[in-house]
């Protein structure tokens, strides 16, 4: 290790803090890489010593960043958000009405809550609730990023930068910041921020379509297969009287019987038992059609997986390895823990089994995805997800409540002083897992390598900056420059 006099490591410090920067901005090595390399560079220089590091990776601030990150997938995976959500917010008006009371909802929800997934969640919601009333998504996106970092500020977990700045202040040994330290200020920008975005931050928003906006506004008109099993109602029944004419949003538009395509279909034609019926629609009433119980059911493949667990929506991207194969020659149900219901092609009319259909790129596909079908598909790469069409609540009413009030006991004793955020947040995620509602799989699954290696290589940055004199050094250049211009007293 060398041993670098002060204000060798002060330059040190400063053009590693300079190429750092650099380095970000060329975005061509992973973010975690370079704070790490910076951060071996001060430890090889001896700027800081290796015990600065290993105790930026336990530092509570940091960790409780985590929990927190645990604790906001547990309450999306089990939570019925959305729809306490479309309650809220679902029957605003008009527009500007709709803007503050999404931006007042999510300020308050953000400040509880790890900002990302509040947006991730929030997103597809705003471009639903726009395009159903004709509005463009454009007028709403920018409010609701700045509703969810103005709301952050509220209090000291309503972000990861409090945390960050909380567990730089502890590792210095200074007194922490506090809830009280944050909450009436943090409420006097978030008013103010929300009223702006009513009154004069609505009037500035742009009113355009973008790409993903124009795309959206395509119909997709899906292929999906269905079978009329053996003792089905719907046995013996013509077309028309079966109400299989006339369906919203969907047609029936071609019948697969013993290896005869009949195609199109007559009101009057008769259904038999084994009858592949292939309709053609938009997603949702592709859903809608497939749990109606109209007497029809989806084939062998996806029916075993019925009724529907988790629907998403993915696209086939260039280089998958699904392309050029079709899903029954790669035992894809199997492999991947999913069920293709239905596939779109760029406005193509699909033709046969959906099974036998060989895949290209660009493709989309709605699926009844099982619970290990994400890290399967995240391993290859084999498909990106596009939207969440239908989320499954799979624990049960009793889990929620115990979880509620086990939440707001140790939220309580926090606020209280009886107990320090890290063991709340530590005490709640427990409650979480031994509840059942937060699993060993999803703690893997959530816990992101990438961003400890951020944050606390961050901690051990700063502590080179502080320690080798370099911050107080580029106080001082900035102060003495300034100062030319006088004090200001207040």
């Amino acid at each position: 290790m060398l041993e670098l006099s002060p204000s060798a490591q002060q330059i040190l410090v400063l053009t590693v803090t300079f190429l750092v920067v650099l380095a970000l901005f060329w975005e061509r090595i992973k973010p975690s890489v370079i704070f790490f390399g910076a951060v071996i560079c001060f430890l090889l220089a001896g700027v800081v010593p290796t015990e600065a590091l290993l105790e930026s990776f336990s530092n509570e601030s940091i960790l409780s960043i985590f929990l927190l990150i645990f604790i906001t997938a547990a309450v999306n995976d089990h939570f019925n958000l959305l729809g306490g959500l479309d309650r809220l917010f679902g029957n605003a008006r008009s527009p500007r009405a709709f803007t503050l009371r999404m931006t007042s909802g999510v300020a308050l929800i953000s400040s509880v809550m790890n900002n990302t997934p509040i947006v991730a969640l929030m997103i597809p919601y705003v471009y639903r609730w726009a395009k159903k009333r004709g509005l463009h998504p454009s007028r709403f996106l920018i409010p609701l990023s700045y509703a969810a970092i103005v709301g952050g500020m509220i209090t000291v977990i309503g972000t990861s930068t409090n945390l960050v700045l909380n567990g730089l202040i502890a590792s210095k040994g200074d007194p922490i910041l506090e809830w009280d330290d944050f909450l009436w200020l943090g409420l006097l920008v978030t008013v103010a921020g929300v009223l702006f975005l009513y009154f004069i931050g609505y009037r500035l928003l742009p009113d355009r379509a973008d790409v993903l906006e124009e795309l959206n506004e395509q119909t997709r008109e899906y292929l999906v297969e269905t079978r009329v099993p053996p003792g089905s109602s719907l046995v013996g029944q013509s077309i028309a009287s079966a109400s299989l004419r006339n369906l919203k949003g969907i047609y029936l538009f071609e019948i697969a019987r013993k290896g005869q395509v009949i195609n199109p279909v007559a009101p009057e034609e008769q259904l038999c038992e084994n009858d592949s019926l292939f309709f053609a629609g938009d997603t949702e009433n592709v859903i809608e059609l497939i749990r109606d119980g109209n007497g029809l059911m989806l084939p062998t493949a996806a029916s075993q997986r019925e009724p529907l667990s988790n629907v998403v929506e993915m696209v086939v991207p260039a280089n998958s390895l699904l392309i050029g194969h079709t899903l029954k020659e790669l035992n894809f149900r199997e492999d991947y823990d999913a069920a293709v219901i239905a596939i779109h092609r760029n406005g193509e009319k699909l033709h046969g089994k959906i099974g036998e259909i060989y895949i290209k790129a660009g493709d989309l596909m709605l699926l009844s995805a099982g619970r290990n079908f994400d890290k399967r598909v995240n391993q290859n790469r084999i498909l990106y997800p596009v939207s969440v069409v239908q989320k499954v609540q799979e624990s049960s009413p009793w889990q929620r409540r115990w979880f509620i009030f086990l939440f707001l006991l140790f939220m309580g004793l926090v606020l209280g002083g009886l107990l320090d955020l890290f063991t709340g947040l530590l005490l709640v995620t427990s409650a979480l897992v031994l509840l059942g509602l937060l699993g060993i799989a999803d703690l893997k699954r959530h816990l992101d390598v990438e961003l400890l290696i951020i944050l606390a290589s961050s901690l051990t940055f700063s502590r080179a900056l502080i320690d080798s004199g370099a911050a107080v050094m580029v106080a001082e250049g900035v102060t003495s420059f300034f100062g030319m211009w006088g004090i200001l007293e207040c």
